[in-house]
């Protein structure tokens, strides 16, 4: 989160700053390795992200948001989607982040979003597919 919040800063994804700034927070390569390919994964969809939260909370556009906020919302909703943690795990990790490093508000804003995210995600995996596969009766 801490380097998403700084790439939201400097406006850019700086790999090496990132990579400095990992370095001087954990020794182990493995985690450092991971913390990095996190956040510069969440980076790149972070304008989806954003779009899908201004769905959700259209009075909070990330541009009102504090930028703690948005950038716990970007990791979350990215581990949501493509990572391996139970979703539930996620939301809660993302919460007390929050409410250690934003305002006190924020844990609450932050639920709301994620859990509004995961329901959608669910609802959208739970839908039969709805595109007809080669070869099914009355295709044209």
């Amino acid at each position: 989160m801490q380097v998403l919040f700084m790439w939201d800063t400097a406006g850019s994804s700086e790999l090496e700053l990132g990579q400095q700034f990992i370095r001087e927070g954990c020794d182990d390569p493995e985690v450092r390795r991971q913390a990095l390919q996190w956040a510069t994964a969440a980076w790149e969809q972070r304008q989806i992200t954003d779009a899908r939260v201004e769905q959700l909370a259209p009075q909070w556009p990330t541009r009102r948001q504090p930028g703690v906020d948005r950038n716990i919302i970007r990791l979350a909703a990215w581990e949501l989607s493509h990572g391996h943690t139970p979703p539930k795990v996620t939301i809660d990790e993302a919460i007390e982040m929050a409410k250690e490093f934003s305002t006190e508000q924020s844990a609450a804003f932050v639920n709301g979003v994620l859990d509004a995210m995961l329901k959608e995600n669910e609802k959208l995996t739970a839908e039969p597919n709805l595109i007809p596969s080669p070869g099914t009766p009355g295709e044209g």
